[in-house]
């Protein structure tokens, strides 16, 4: 959680930086990106062991490298979110263990574009601020974000908005696997 403090200092920072006319992108990885759906098919394991039993499953019994050389390495998946995403621009904003986060971008050839990973999903919103003001260094004229789970981000969208002076797209992201293109909804 963030402290009254810090809120204050990002606040402070934001009202110094720049409004240019260009957007900003933000986008989950899994589930958004790149879909979980065949690991959860193909692996008894991994379905019955979800959230953070899911790492641990994969750190010691599966192993780490068996399981990004067969679910992530060389793989095909839709391409719609992520031939948006700029280098040195936009963010995969992700969650969960870091470590493996990590390699999944990796394999997948997306590491090139800035990403963050954090702890636990809601910490994202916060996480989107602190980009802005500390590696952005510009407020964008307006933000999209695609997520399969955007709970939060539809949550704290007034809060967002009002905070950052920016509009903000949500895009609820539906993914059936990764042969097929995701299906995009709108919900502002």
């Amino acid at each position: 959680m963030i402290s009254e403090q810090e809120l204050k200092e990002l606040k402070n920072k934001l009202n110094n930086l720049e409004k240019k006319d260009i957007d900003l992108i933000i986008s989950d990885f899994d589930d958004t990106i790149f879909c979980r759906n065949e690991q959860l098919k193909d692996s008894e394991l991994l379905r019955n062991n979800r959230w953070n039993k899911w790492n641990n499953i994969i750190i010691k019994e599966i192993w780490k490298n068996k399981y990004f050389e067969t679910y992530y390495k060389n793989k095909v998946y839709p391409q719609s979110i992520s031939s948006k995403l700029r280098k040195n621009h936009d963010l995969i904003l992700t969650a969960w263990y870091k470590e493996l986060q990590k390699e999944k971008l990796k394999a997948c050839k997306l590491d090139h574009i800035n990403y963050h990973i954090v702890e636990n999903a809601e910490d994202k919103i916060i996480e989107t601020i602190k980009y802005i003001t500390n590696k952005l260094k510009f407020l964008p004229k307006e933000i999209t974000v695609y997520e399969d789970r955007p709970k939060y981000f539809i949550e704290y969208k007034n809060f967002l908005e009002n905070f950052i002076w920016i509009e903000i797209h949500i895009m609820y992201v539906e993914m059936i696997d990764n042969n097929n293109e995701p299906k995009i909804t709108k919900i502002d």
